[in-house]
């Protein structure tokens, strides 16, 4: 089985430190890069072609709602999972504008990633 490749996009170290040691503990997955803002995060994905892209809505010089838009435009089969504190309508809307495929509140992003990514508890270490 391929591992499924996850590009964390966020402009907070210790939120990507958390999930990049969260997601690498899972087995067949891997963290392939990271990125502190939107413009990195497009960059990102064109070099490193990943599976998954875990995209937070407020970055410095391109925000994660704008930086899906061109990912999804771009590269059409990368999944882009909004991950955010934002549990608003609006901004739940404005992703899917953006044609996220998914958006997660980050104090539920570890139930949400396994389910996602179709492991269980017992799969990995928590």
């Amino acid at each position: 089985m391929s591992s499924i490749k996850v590009l964390i996009a966020d402009d907070h170290r210790d939120f990507r430190r958390v999930v990049r040691e969260f997601l690498n503990g899972i087995p067949n997955v891997s963290v392939v890069g990271e990125a502190t803002n939107g413009g990195e995060a497009v960059t990102q994905v064109e070099l490193l072609i990943p599976d998954i892209v875990l995209m937070d809505i407020s970055m410095p010089q391109m925000n994660g709602l704008e930086a899906t838009r061109i990912i999804k435009q771009r590269w059409p089969d990368t999944k882009v999972l909004i991950a955010t504190t934002y549990d608003d309508p609006t901004y739940r809307l404005q992703a899917l504008d953006a044609r996220a495929d998914g958006y997660i509140l980050k104090g539920a992003l570890k139930p949400s990633l396994e389910a996602t990514l179709g492991v269980h508890k017992s799969d990995h270490f928590n």
